[in-house]
């Protein structure tokens, strides 16, 4: 196991967009989840700290 995958997905299967491309579901935008497989576990330990605090429309 790599461990680029150590870390998983923040996703909840709830895949619908706002208009600003941030997912209602998990919060992440789209250029994230689409990045998420090639980001460092650093970048992914980033993202979920920030999605705690996200807010979204």
């Amino acid at each position: 196991m790599n461990n680029y995958q150590a870390l998983k997905s923040p996703c909840v299967g709830i895949c619908k967009y706002n208009k600003n491309n941030y997912c209602v579901g998990c919060k992440r935008h789209s250029d994230e989840i689409s990045g998420w497989i090639n980001y460092s576990d650093d970048v992914r330990k980033a993202i979920m700290q920030d999605l705690k605090d996200r807010k979204i429309d």
